[in-house]
């Protein structure tokens, strides 16, 4: 019972916090720039190299999420993440993603509970290798750095940093993922208590 409680109250989560709309004209700020994707290119494996922390996705480790298309137009999304230790056991969590036509690919409506909560996700930049990419909610309460290996360069992770701040976001704000043991506890990682 826990478990459901704690998987249906992470897909909650955005919802709550991004207004459980997709329409961005309601918030009071300018719409986030947002990068041309090709979906083929992004499916797959995608580590959590920082995020802006949250209580769904705090106290955990080794974060990264898989993008699947499933042949309807939509796309699974699963997030992985070990709690607390990468001695715990594998923690999945799966939502449906479509793409909002007109976007170039980059503005997705993430649903769970059966499509009846559906949150905006922006893609706001892509590096052109797609080995990294950077991902925020219109109103700036959350953002996601990604890239495809588990230790992103140092100068691309500064520079979406820097792109955040630059579209309206408090950068301070944004923690590294723990990818190995050796990161927890270290300086800017998020704290895991």
């Amino acid at each position: 019972m826990m478990k459901l409680a704690r998987r249906t109250l992470l897909a909650a989560t955005p919802a709550l916090l991004a207004g459980c709309t997709l329409d961005t004209s309601s918030y009071p700020y300018k719409p986030l720039q947002h990068a041309s994707v090709d979906l083929g290119r992004f499916m797959g494996k995608w580590y959590i190299n920082g995020h802006i922390p949250y209580f769904a996705e705090k106290n955990y480790v080794g974060a990264y999420a898989v993008y699947t298309e499933r042949g309807d137009g939509a796309i699974d999304d699963q997030y992985n993440a070990y709690p607390k230790s990468f001695d715990a056991k594998l923690f999945q969590f799966t939502s449906i993603d479509q793409v909002e036509p007109g976007t170039d690919n980059a503005i997705w409506r993430v649903t769970a509970l059966s499509g009846s909560i559906g949150v905006p996700y922006v893609i706001m930049q892509i590096e052109p290798d797609y080995s990294a990419f950077m991902a925020g909610f219109p109103n700036r309460s959350l953002g996601w750095i990604f890239a495809r290996e588990k230790r992103m360069n140092p100068a691309v992770y500064q520079a979406m940093l820097e792109r955040f701040y630059h579209q309206g976001y408090d950068a301070r704000q944004f923690r590294r993922v723990a990818q190995y043991p050796s990161d927890i506890g270290k300086p800017g990682f998020e704290t895991v208590t």
